[in-house]
């Protein structure tokens, strides 16, 4: 299997029909986003003490695909479309919001690998704040969780940030 080093290398091979199914599909994202991130104007200590231990972890059950603080991101089938998955999406981001009690707005992004949409909760309102190519809205939520202070939104948040 390939190393995919940013999302523009998952978009090509979804392109191309390279992933079989919805977990090579995930498996690949996680991996360009941990590299993005690594390049991002995030700060460097949580980037490698907050957000990539999340996405060395397997998320099961009745949860997102990914979350990353307060960024939850759908992966639905390759080039499946993003209806069923924006609704899932919408549920997770609902329920991550009541979570947190409305303290930090939450994203969202849903992909298949080729088209994305990025939302935000704030308040009882979810919009759409970009739709287009994954790379490009994908690069786009990572600068938007980058251009603020990455809230600890969960304990576990707070443990894999100090240890304790």
């Amino acid at each position: 299997m390939s190393v995919y080093l940013s999302f523009a290398q998952v978009y090509r091979d979804t392109s191309l029909n390279i992933f079989p199914n919805e977990a090579t599909l995930k498996q690949a994202f996680v991996e360009a986003l941990k590299e993005e991130l690594k390049r991002s104007p995030c700060n460097s200590y949580v980037v490698e003490h907050m957000l990539l231990p999340v996405l060395d972890e397997t998320l099961k059950g009745k949860r997102p695909d990914i979350r990353v603080s307060n960024l939850v991101i759908e992966i639905e089938p390759p080039g499946a479309g993003l209806d069923i998955g924006r609704q899932q999406l919408h549920d997770y981001m609902n329920r991550l919001y009541m979570q947190v009690d409305g303290r930090v707005n939450v994203l969202g992004m849903v992909t298949d690998g080729i088209n994305a949409e990025l939302w935000v909760k704030s308040g009882n309102i979810v919009k759409i704040l970009l739709s287009g190519d994954m790379p490009s809205v994908a690069t786009q939520a990572i600068q938007l969780l980058c251009s603020n202070k990455i809230p600890v939104v969960t304990p576990e948040d707070l443990v894999r940030l100090f240890g304790v």
